[in-house]
């Protein structure tokens, strides 16, 4: 097994489904990260202000959660953002891929590159 696998098998296999469904690139991660420590609603302009981002690819990206569930857009004032699972699975899978993050960051970010390997641990 390389060095690449042992990592992504290091990664529970619900939050190696979270990433494979959600998460197409670190910063995407890094995106869900910064909203969820923010407490209100944000631009598009703040958020890629924050992160150092385009506009344009951090547009995409929210509107992408948004559809998925893991954010939600201001009806009131369009064009802003905030962190706001759905669902109570989703957000515990949020907060378990985070929690892997904190704990095992070059594990998942070897599994947000290698995704569609769908590695699997060896019996």
């Amino acid at each position: 097994m390389s060095d690449e696998t042992t990592y992504i098998t290091e990664i529970a296999p619900r939050v190696r489904a979270f990433i494979r469904n959600h998460i197409r690139s670190v910063w995407q991660l890094e995106l869900i990260l910064f909203l969820k420590k923010q407490s209100g609603l944000l631009s598009v302009s703040e958020i890629a202000k924050n992160l150092y981002y385009t506009p344009q690819a951090i547009e995409t990206a929210l509107s992408d959660f948004v559809t998925s569930g893991i954010l939600q857009s201001s009806s009131d004032n369009p064009g802003r953002y905030r962190y706001y699972p759905a669902s109570s699975e989703l957000r515990e899978m949020v907060e378990l891929t985070c929690q892997a993050y904190e704990a095992k960051r070059v594990a998942v970010i070897n599994c947000i590159f290698h995704k569609d390997s769908d590695v699997e641990p060896s019996q």
